[in-house]
């Protein structure tokens, strides 16, 4: 009857062991044990046999359970590959690094009709590759590089540190504070090519991207950006002149930021300081054509400048499937001693225009980033749809007659833009340009038309 018992109870210990979790288990087995061994159920030869045989098993149990937990360890550090919306993103998944690689093309052909001996063609305008992402959690980084034109030229290059959220700070080649169509991508603007205000912009040295180190910084509906900048990467060394170097920043303020419904505002300013001997503004613009070998808004070669003040005002506004822009900018150049081609000149520029969507989506405005991004269709040309459908109108002026130039221009641009993914886009321009020269002896007006297309894609 003593050993049944014993048998019994031994083989219950078992059974309780085997249903009860690992550690709970072992040190049930070894009380009973105890409590077997001194009513002297079994001898204390079996009790030292089987508490042994349990502390073998509880060890077998925690090198099991420390292998386990290894390998979900290595489970949960597994980088993971994202293709979300077409783009390549890698990142590591502690979040502390990461990557992404992709780029753009954008092939355009356009036709000329007029009197400034431009003539018709085509051209690879703009094929970029870039790498970006995050190292150590709290610092950003991108290399961007365009190929067109047969050859190589950078666009971003810089390091930034982005610690102090919202604020983050930026070091290297990279845009300007200064401008609604300047901080918004080539991959999103509405037409072809940027207005005659940006192209103003850039010729002075006021805008888009130097050499520098800038400061931004946002809310749900505001930013604020600083920066001071040298020339870009550009600028040659070896040639005994000293760099052009400026300074600036821009706010923005959206009192409506909705998904379909926004109001954006901005102010920006930018001083520029030109080399130690003047630099010299052509005055040159390009009719919004990228084509184009002539550019008809010429004002003549305004000679060398020391300095230039430039004020920008934004506004914009998305409602639905409709949206309005508009920018105005003066710059107020300081000619160098000297020069006798023009007598401190402003030179303004402006423009305004309107797009609608057909199909019934809207522009996608940033408000907390004061730009607009991408537009992504309510249905995908592949996947049954028919992509987003977008008409604009927009009115671009440049004047210099105030100064006595001779020159007045403007450009009015018709677009068609086709959304056929979020990341594939066809576009066409239909522009009509008008140039006044006014007084101006050996210079005649000029007037043409331009049709311009475009297929582009990003990754």
């Amino acid at each position: 009857m003593k050993l049944k018992t014993s048998s019994l109870l031994i083989a219950g210990a078992l059974f309780g062991a085997a249903v009860l979790p690992a550690q709970a288990s072992n040190e049930a087995m070894m009380d009973l044990l105890k409590v077997l061994r001194d009513q002297g159920t079994i001898t204390a030869e079996n009790y030292e046999l089987l508490s042994n045989a349990a502390k073998a098993d509880k060890e077998a149990t925690v090198a099991t359970e420390a292998k386990v937990e290894k390998v979900a360890k290595k489970a949960n550090e597994a980088t993971t590959v994202s293709m979300k919306g077409g783009h390549l993103k890698v990142k590591s998944a502690d979040g502390d690094f990461s990557a992404q690689i992709g780029g753009r093309i954008m092939a355009d052909a356009a036709y000329f009709d007029g009197n400034d001996d431009s003539e018709s063609g085509s051209e690879i305008r703009r094929a970029r590759l870039f790498m970006s992402g995050t190292a150590y959690k709290d610092w950003g980084y991108k290399a961007q590089f365009d190929f067109a034109g047969s050859k190589v030229s950078m666009k971003d290059m810089y390091l930034q540190y982005k610690g102090w959220k919202p604020a983050k700070f930026t070091v290297g080649n990279h845009k300007m504070p200064l401008g609604l169509e300047q901080q918004t991508s080539s991959k999103y603007i509405t037409f072809m090519e940027r207005s005659i205000l940006a192209d103003v912009q850039e010729d002075t040295g006021e805008a888009g991207r130097a050499m520098g180190i800038s400061s931004f910084s946002h809310g749900d509906n505001w930013t604020a950006a600083v920066a001071a900048h040298l020339e870009g990467t550009s600028k040659g060394f070896g040639n005994g002149e000293d760099e052009d170097w400026g300074y600036g920043g821009r706010v923005t303020f959206a009192p409506i930021a909705e998904k379909t419904k926004n109001i954006h505002l901005g102010i920006a300013y930018h001083h520029q300081e030109y080399k130690n001997d003047g630099r010299g503004i052509d005055g040159e613009f390009r009719p919004e054509a990228h084509l184009s070998p002539v550019k008809p808004f010429v004002t003549g070669d305004l000679g060398l400048m020391n300095d230039g003040d430039a004020w920008g005002l934004e506004a914009a506004t998305v409602w639905g499937p409709f949206s309005a822009q508009a920018e105005y900018t003066t710059a107020d150049l300081t000619s160098a001693s000297g020069n006798t081609l023009s007598n401190d000149p402003d030179v303004d520029t402006w423009y305004v225009y309107g797009s609608w969507f057909i199909t019934g989506e809207s522009r996608a405005y940033k408000a907390d980033k004061g730009a607009f991004g991408r537009v992504k269709p309510n249905s995908n040309v592949g996947h049954g749809g028919m992509g987003a459908w977008e008409v604009g109108l927009r009115y671009s002026d440049a004047d210099l007659e105030n100064d006595d130039l001779g020159n007045n221009g403007n450009v009015t641009t018709l677009g068609l833009n086709w959304y056929a993914t979020p990341t594939i886009r066809f576009m066409a321009n239909y522009s009509w340009v008008d140039v006044d020269n006014g007084n101006r002896i050996g210079e005649e007006d000029v007037d043409g038309n331009i049709l311009q297309m475009r297929g582009q894609i990003d990754f």
